[in-house]
């Protein structure tokens, strides 16, 4: 496997309803068993990233998730990470089953990464029990590019593969401080105000590198570098970064 590191990684997250077959499908897609497949819905219960090499595209990471229909106050905080996990993934693999029509949830979802601007296809799993037309139907609405697979008899992938590849990112952004920090840390950034930005805005890299502080859950402050020295005089510890 190319040493590239996670943070260098495109990352495809896997989302859908419970037992609609997410975990059989990253099996099939990958050619290996890298997630644990049940009949009982909501094996999976927290995102798990699995960094694979997708042939003949290159190093990803599929971020496996649990399902968006879980329930219960537990099941809510679920459905919170796996949230988290699409809008920091590159690209949203969104399973559905082939024999129902969209659920509610489903079509929260599909609303959500509109929000957030995460390009996906939809996979429709469970093809060998027949396909309801209702959902054909809701998803041309949609206009969401779809494709019906079966991963248990394991029809439908070579078009899905070749599809998927095309749709990915052709090269991931690179992060600027995401790999040298975690949760927790303090990091000290110091932005200075650039006078051809009109006011009210910092240039992409500033801004790049504190989303990255603030998807980390780490401590940020932010100053000019005037107000460095007080800044760091505040602090009882120096700064992790």
């Amino acid at each position: 496997m190319n040493k590239v590191s996670n943070a260098e990684r495109i990352h495809i997250a896997i989302a859908g309803r419970r037992n609609v077959g997410k975990s059989s499908l990253i099996n099939v897609l990958t050619g290996q068993e890298l997630s644990i497949v049940s009949e009982v819905a909501g094996t999976t219960t927290d995102p798990v990233k699995k960094a694979i090499e997708l042939l003949p595209y290159g190093p990803v990471v599929i971020v496996d998730t649990a399902g968006i229909d879980d329930e219960g106050e537990l099941g809510e905080k679920r459905i919170s990470r796996t949230l988290k996990a699409i809008s920091s993934a590159d690209f949203a693999i969104i399973v559905v089953d082939a024999r129902e029509k969209l659920s509610v949830e489903e079509k929260q979802l599909f609303e959500y990464l509109d929000k957030i601007s995460i390009s996906f296809i939809v996979v429709v799993n469970k093809i060998e029990f027949g396909v309801n037309p209702e959902l054909l139907s809701e998803l041309k609405k949609l206009n969401a590019t779809h494709f019906e697979v079966s991963c248990k008899e394991k029809i439908g992938f070579e078009t899905l593969k070749v599809e998927l590849i095309c749709s990915l990112p052709q090269e991931p952004e690179r992060q600027l401080i995401g790999d040298l920090i975690k949760k927790g840390d303090v990091v000290v950034l110091v932005v200075p105000i650039d006078p051809g930005v009109p006011k009210g805005r910092i240039i992409k890299p500033q801004a790049q590198a504190l989303r990255e502080a603030l998807d980390e859950n780490t401590i940020s402050i932010v100053v000019q570098h005037t107000e460095l020295p007080e800044a760091l005089n505040s602090l009882k510890n120096p700064p992790d970064l």
